[in-house]
């Protein structure tokens, strides 16, 4: 309590903000409450006593005297709604944005946006496609075989989780064969989409193709949900979840995520024995790995979806996500083991500030082959920073070096993933991350990595350029700006203290030996010491117990 006594607040908090232990402005309803959409209540405590029988240490709630007999009742493993809310703040970007523009500029109260949350965000089907019953209506089969290249050079190594050489097969047969079922067509027609989107750069200028695959694909799958869920519609599904995760709007793409992890369960795909299903399905022609792969990756982007929005994500029983091979020049497994943590931030979860940070070290420590996995380790990275934030965690400054390599490397994999035209949704959303994450931080050494991060952020822009880009580039440069405006005001206010309090030359000090100052104050030479400093040793020395600046300007 003593580190808040220095705040400004107002005579009487909402209950809220007296649980979140945050600042109040008293407002009816409050600035917080308004901005995270809580319910904004106040309750006039007359004694002491009465608020510390309440509230408990910072991050708990205590029953209060009315409710205390009808304790027992609750659910041990349940967090407070409260605290659920500040884990679904940290593990959101969109939030932490939020946040992070409000402490910059207090007088504002920006939306939650879902800035970057991919390079399009619906763009590319801004008009509607004619309406097809077959592929083969839709596209060639040399064109198909073309697009199935372009899918497996640039997306199966991400996310690898079907077979290449039964695609070709069904690309040769589906042209000799007028009976294809719906699901296999689906297949088809996603492998055909993301063909198409990473094959591109003409973002104004969408492939028809394109539009009629995925519109085809739509339509096929909502077909496909009147049935027993089989490895094939799940396969198509997933297909579509990814290219709506790359390309299309939040909330279409996390419906249909969690419509994918319900087949899952229908389908008995998420057990070890796939004969628990309560629903009766056909044979699945498909390997246990295979399988594993589909529900690991099926369950990587519902999570993160989840957590990017804010919203509940479809948890599973009986998961195994062990993936035991690997395929050359694959990295799918490793962005599957990162799941196990990834897991862990749920909010439902309430993992201690020492799991949380092992955890990070672990992250942080893994090597990862291919710039897209680098990316989902960043991204990782960041959320499991943005929840020891929230738990007002200090990291040790070579755990902070740590993370500020890591950011290093997320931007040059996101520059990787430009040049070879691979838009993946986190080319975008990471280095907008770690801009935030720079700022919040704001020591020399995250300062001085912003210039690599804008100037990845402009690239995407000059060759996606989109409104969602260009809108991620706006925003991340009114952070930098709102940051520089405090900062100015900062050097304003300590340049009045100076001018009206010049500093006396040590020479002219009158009745004071020169020596003796530099003796007793140990001010000899520290111009010319603090200057030589390197950047670590500086961010030390100006903040030695620095994490995000928990009481300053910053978060």
């Amino acid at each position: 309590m003593t580190r808040l006594e220095g705040r400004k607040r107002s005579k009487l908090a909402c209950q809220t903000c007296r649980d979140l232990k945050r600042r109040c402005d008293g407002a009816r309803p409050c600035g917080t409450c308004v901005r995270f959409e809580y319910d904004c209540t106040y309750n006039a405590y007359r004694k002491r006593r009465d608020m510390e029988q309440y509230l408990g240490p910072v991050g708990e709630l205590t029953p209060s005297r009315s409710s205390a007999k009808s304790s027992h009742d609750e659910f041990p493993s349940t967090a407070s709604p409260h605290i659920q809310a500040r884990s679904v703040e940290a593990n959101s970007c969109p939030a932490f944005v939020r946040t992070l523009a409000l402490r910059l500029d207090p007088k504002r109260n920006p939306r939650m946006l879902s800035f970057a949350w991919n390079a399009f965000l619906g763009s590319r089907q801004t008009h509607p496609a004619p309406s097809f019953q077959s592929i083969t209506d839709v596209v060639s089969q040399k064109r198909l075989d073309d697009l199935a290249g372009v899918y497996f050079q640039k997306v199966d190594p991400v996310y690898g989780f079907v077979d290449g050489e039964e695609i070709e097969d069904n690309i040769r047969h589906r042209w000799m064969i007028r009976d294809a079922t719906q699901a296999q067509d689906a297949i088809l027609c996603g492998i055909g989409a993301l063909g198409c989107l990473f094959s591109q750069t003409q973002t104004d200028a969408t492939d028809p193709v394109e539009s009629a695959l995925v519109e085809l694909a739509k339509n096929l799958l909502e077909k496909t949900l009147s049935e027993p869920p089989t490895i094939e519609s799940i396969t198509a599904w997933l297909l579509r979840v990814t290219y709506l995760r790359v390309a299309g709007n939040q909330y279409t793409a996390w419906m249909a995520s969690c419509t994918l992890m319900h087949m899952i369960d229908a389908g008995g795909f998420n057990a070890e024995s796939p004969g628990k299903a309560v629903l009766p399905s056909p044979p699945q022609a498909v390997s246990m790995e295979m399988r594993k792969r589909i529900v690991a990756i099926a369950q990587h982007l519902n999570v993160w979806m989840s957590f990017d929005m804010g919203l509940t994500r479809v948890a599973l029983p009986n998961i195994s996500t062990a993936v035991s091979s690997a395929r050359e020049g694959d990295s799918t497994c490793e962005i599957i083991e990162l799941l196990p943590f990834s897991v862990e931030l749920d909010p439902q979860r309430k993992p201690t500030a020492l799991e949380l940070e092992c955890a990070l070290q672990v992250v942080l420590s893994r090597v990862h082959s291919s710039p897209p996995s680098i990316l989902a380790q960043c991204n990782l990275a960041l959320c499991l920073c943005r929840r020891l934030r929230s738990m007002e965690v200090a990291l040790p400054d070579s755990v902070l070096q740590q993370v500020l390599l890591l950011t290093s490397n997320g931007i040059q994999a996101a520059q990787a993933v430009l040049a070879a035209r691979a838009p993946w949704h986190q080319m975008v959303y990471v280095p907008f991350q770690i801009v935030c994450v720079l700022l919040a931080i704001d020591t020399v050494s995250s300062i001085s990595q912003l210039r690599g991060a804008m100037q990845c952020l402009k690239d995407i822009t000059a060759v996606y350029n989109t409104e969602a880009t260009q809108d991620a580039l706006k925003t991340a440069r009114s952070l930098v700006f709102l940051h520089q405006k405090g900062k100015e005001m900062f050097a304003s206010a300590l340049g009045e203290i100076l001018r009206n309090d010049p500093m006396t030359p040590v020479g002219e000090a009158p009745g004071i030996s020169p020596m003796l100052l530099e003796d007793t104050f140990g001010t000899g030479n520290f111009t010319d010491q603090f200057f030589g400093l390197p950047y670590n040793d500086i961010d030390q020395l100006v903040n030695p117990d620095f994490f995000w600046n928990i009481n300053g300007y910053g978060l």
